[in-house]
Order: C-alpha cells, then sequence, then structure tokens
C-alpha cells in the first residue's frame, strides 16, 4: 500500500483507479495477501489501525456469497489444534520468516468464514479424536473411544456396536461415484482417518494383535480397523499415511526396519491377501505413479505414526512430508475426477496433537506450520487448474489441548523463550525466569526451577517438555470450542458457534451429497 501523502498528490482518476485495485486484491485475490511486520514503528501512528480497520471493513461489504454446487470438497483436520495453537503457530511461522510474527496471517486464517464448534461428546464434557471425528466425518455425535458409530453403542463392546453403523461423507461421495481419498501423518487406521470408512467399538481394535482385538470379538462379528480398509468396497482411491504394523503378520519383519515386525497375529498379510490396488511404502515409489492411474493406492511410509515434520526434514528416510502427500492426492483426484463432476478428499496434520501430549511443543507448532503451508500448496494447485471457487474447503480441529502460552512476554518475543514479565524479567515468587509455553497438565511435574538448570537447557530443542501444573504421563485434551474455516460454495454455513456433527452435513449440503442430493438447487 502506498502512504497516504504520496496517495494525496495523485490525480483524482489515479486515486479512483488505486481504489479499484485495493478493492479487487482485497475481493479476488485475497488468499495472495500478506501481513508481517519486522518492527512495530509505524504501529506507533493512529493512522495505520485506522487504514487497517477501513480495508477490512471494505473487504467485508464487498464479500459475496458463493451459493453454486460444490464440485470438489477438501476437509482438512488439525487433530489438537486449538485456537491457543493457531495463535501460536501463527506468530511461529512468521517467525521463521523473521518476522516479529503476531501480525502474520496464515492460510487458513485467509479464508473466507470462520466459525466456532463445540466439541462435546454424547459421553465426555472433554473428548477424544474418536468421538469427534465421527462427528466431523458422519455427522453424528457419539461415545468417547468408538468408530464410525452412534450413541447407543459401548466403547469395547462388540455386541452393543451391531445395528449402530454410521456412513461418512467419504461413502456419500463414494455413492454418487465420486473418487475419494485419505491423507494423514498418524497411522491410516488411527481415529481420526479410520472415521472416514470403519465402525468400531474401540479406536485401539487397529489390527488383529490379540490384545485389543482377537479372538472374542471375531465370534461376536467385527472386524478390525485395517481389515475393514483393505475390504472397502468400492475401494477408497488413494490412501497416504503411516502405520504398516497393522497390515502384516508377526513373522514379517517391517520392510523399512528389519528389527521391527508386523503386529497381526492373525498370520494374514492386509496387503499381500487382500489389497487389491498398488502398494508403496516410500518416496520415491510415491514419485513413479502415474497421476489419474485407475487403480487404487494405498501409501503406508512408516511402521507407526509417521515422523515429526521437524524429525522428518533433518532426515526424511523417503518418508514424504504432507504437504508431499496431499498435493500429489489433489492431483491425483483432479484428474480421475474429470468425468465424475468432482471428488472428496480428507487430509489431517494428525502429529500436531501427539506433540502437545508430550509437551513438546516444538514438535506440536512446526506440524502446525506444515499444516498451514499445506492448505496454502493445495489452494494454489486448484487456483492454477480453475477449480478454486468449485471447490469447497474446510478447516478445524477435532478438539483441543491444554496448551497455553503468555506471560506478558514482549512483542516478538521468541515463544520458545523466557518471558520479559513486563520488564521484570523473572517470577515474584522464586526470582527464576519464566517460560512463555506452559500445559495444563502432562509429563514435566514439578518442573526444575533452579538456576543451574534453567541455564543449562535449550528451549528450542525438539525434545524439551514444557512445565505442566498437573502431573500426567502425558498432557490430556482441552474442552473449549474449536475454530472452523471456510472458503468456497456455502462456506457461509460455517459461521456462528456450531454443533460439531453439523459440520458434515454442511459440508454435503453444498455439493448435493447424502442426504441433500435431492435438496433445492441440486441438479
Amino acid at each position: 500500500m502506498i502512504s497516504k501523502r504520496i496517495f494525496l498528490r495523485l490525480s483524482s482518476s489515479t486515486k479512483h483507479m488505486y481504489r479499484f485495485l485495493v478493492i479487487l486484491l482485497i475481493n479476488i485475490l485475497p488468499i495472495n495477501i500478506k501481513a508481517g511486520r519486522t518492527d512495530w514503528s509505524e504501529e506507533k501512528n493512529p493512522s495505520f489501525w485506522n487504514e487497517q480497520a477501513r480495508l477490512d471493513i471494505e473487504y467485508n461489504l464487498r464479500r459475496k456469497e458463493n451459493k453454486r454446487i460444490a464440485k470438489n470438497i477438501i476437509f482438512f483436520l488439525g487433530d489438537g489444534m486449538g485456537v491457543p495453537t493457531i495463535t501460536a503457530g501463527r506468530i511461529r511461522k512468521g517467525q521463521m520468516l523473521g518476522q516479529l510474527g503476531e501480525d502474520f496471517i496464515t492460510e487458513m486464517e485467509q479464508f473466507s468464514h470462520l466459525g466456532l464448534a463445540k466439541t462435546y461428546c454424547t459421553d465426555h464434557q472433554t473428548p477424544d479424536s474418536a468421538a469427534t471425528a465421527t462427528a466431523l466425518l458422519c455427522g453424528v455425535k457419539t461415545s468417547f473411544g468408538t468408530i464410525g458409530i452412534d450413541g447407543r453403542a459401548s466403547r469395547g463392546n462388540c455386541l452393543s456396536s451391531h445395528g449402530t453403523h454410521v456412513d461418512s461423507i467419504l461413502k456419500w461421495a463414494q455413492e454418487l461415484g465420486h473418487p475419494v481419498g485419505i491423507v494423514a501423518t498418524s497411522r491410516i487406521t488411527h481415529a481420526s482417518p479410520a472415521s472416514a470408512y470403519a465402525h468400531s467399538s474401540d479406536r485401539k481394535w487397529e489390527g488383529y494383535d490379540s490384545i485389543n482385538f482377537g479372538e472374542k470379538e471375531v465370534a461376536q462379528g467385527c472386524v478390525d480397523i485395517a481389515r475393514q480398509l483393505v475390504l472397502q468396497s468400492p475401494p477408497i482411491d488413494i490412501l497416504l499415511g503411516g502405520g504398516r504394523r497393522f497390515f502384516y503378520p508377526t513373522q514379517k519383519p517391517d520392510v523399512a526396519n528389519s528389527s521391527l515386525n508386523g503386529t497381526r497375529t492373525d498370520n494374514i498379510s492386509l496387503i499381500d491377501d487382500f489389497w487389491k490396488g498398488k502398494y508403496i511404502w516410500n518416496k520415491t515409489e510415491l514419485h513413479k505413479i502415474v497421476l489419474g492411474s485407475p487403480e487404487p493406492i494405498l501409501g503406508l511410509f512408516h511402521d507407526d505414526q509417521m515422523r515429526f515434520e521437524t524429525n522428518r526434514i533433518r532426515n526424511p528416510k523417503g518418508e514424504p512430508s504432507l504437504s508431499e502427500m496431499a498435493t500429489f492426492a489433489v492431483e491425483h483426484l483432479l484428474l480421475k475426477s474429470r468425468n465424475k463432476n468432482g471428488f472428496f478428499l480428507f487430509i489431517e496434520g494428525s502429529r500436531i496433537d501427539h506433540g502437545h501430549h508430550f509437551t513438546q511443543a516444538r514438535y506440536a507448532l512446526d506440524d502446525y506450520v506444515e499444516f498451514d503451508n499445506t492448505i496454502g500448496q493445495v489452494k494454489r494447485i486448484l487456483q492454477d487448474k480453475g477449480v478454486l471457487n468449485d471447490t469447497l474447503l474446510v478447516v478445524t480441529a477435532d478438539h483441543s489441548n491444554a496448551f497455553s502460552f503468555g506471560a506478558d512476554s514482549a512483542r516478538g518475543s521468541n515463544l520458545f523463550g523466557f518471558s520479559t514479565l513486563e520488564s521484570l524479567n523473572v517470577s515474584t515468587i522464586d526470582k527464576m525466569p519464566v517460560q512463555i509455553i506452559t500445559y495444563g497438565n502432562g509429563p514435566n511435574f514439578p518442573a526444575i526451577r533452579n538456576k543451574t538448570y534453567l541455564d543449562s537447557i535449550d528451549l528450542n530443542d525438539t525434545e524439551y517438555r514444557w512445565p505442566a501444573a498437573i502431573p500426567m504421563v502425558e498432557a490430556t485434551h482441552a474442552g473449549e470450542d474449536v475454530a472452523v474455516f471456510a472458503q468456497g460454495p456455502w462456506s457461509h454455513l460455517f459461521i456462528g458457534t456450531m454443533e460439531q456433527h453439523t459440520i458434515a452435513h454442511k459440508m454435503a449440503y453444498a455439493a448435493c451429497w447424502g442426504a441433500y442430493k435431492k435438496r433445492r438447487g441440486c441438479k
């Protein structure tokens, strides 16, 4: 933007053209607008804030509702990405680019509509990923720890689940012939991705291991999650994630680490005996696949969860990033859906949550940054292909975590450092420095607080566990509402405070899928 002094010298016609270009940038190309300052000297002038407010109002006054039928739906889930994580992640991303961070605008924050979702499940005030993902993908709230079934079933009770299965939006899309996909950095059988295709009384029933799932459950008519995945009919077109161990028997060494074996005790190799498509296990094989090829693709890039992005960058080991997997899946599905009028894709940044459980905030926030980068890369592909305005993009979290930051830290402070505490620099109680990041509960309790220890630790280290107020082996989830960002057809439905399960219904409404395929306006 030009300064006010220069603007006043312009001719009236030039001023008019300048205003037009500003409005064009704000309304037509909002995804390209970036903020980010390296100092705050210009903020001292009230005119800076007044102009920023004026532009914000102009943008909102000129925003129009997109009511066309959504051709494609891409649903992004940041596991454990509560509002504190979004704010801290914004600062982290800005600071990684050499900026102060607080005023940076992330990719998801450039979406046109924003709301809040209530995350409670039928039996818990603070939920888990199984119940919330079932709500988000199947449109029905359910019990803690259960996947793809309604609230009548009891956790861990196979018999109680019969007759309670609920289908997901992925299935609704398949019923109309649309190609579908799942991308996650967790095990592909983990709670969130599994909720798109499986029905299970217990999220721990990922494979036949005779510990969590075995003969008893089979005799009662239940199937483990990994087996449900390979038996899907029609098959899911593309599945990329981790968790090889649940697909192979105990006598089968892992392809990337021979010291590890499969965990199936039923002596079945699901990949060799049941999977009817292409199977890959490293990034090299991924990039050899012809985009748009007809056979279904299953990529399992780790024995367990895929690694945190910070560790993957240091030593990739043939493991693709979330953005690599997601952009491949988008381009693949765009080609596959040319004659089928659109696709559905679920993309999860799974390990944000795991970093928080371990109270290792560096892992959590760096995975958030990669998740946000993925959103931006996907948007640019859609824009380049000319289908951005036909695609509904939704970004949300399944739940929050017991993570917080603050301590009166100064503008531009390194999040992983100590707070200035309004220039006091130390706690008024023990006269020791205070970390900006803390957790409500977790393993680092009581946190050591003496000069020798605080002088010795590297707060930027990924393995550092941040202080917790209450002792727990792992930090818990948090129960506050989570943000919902939306852009594209019918994104104006995703505003205000909403029940979490309505998100699946709103996505389906936008695309004329499921119960909404005959709504007014559908072809």
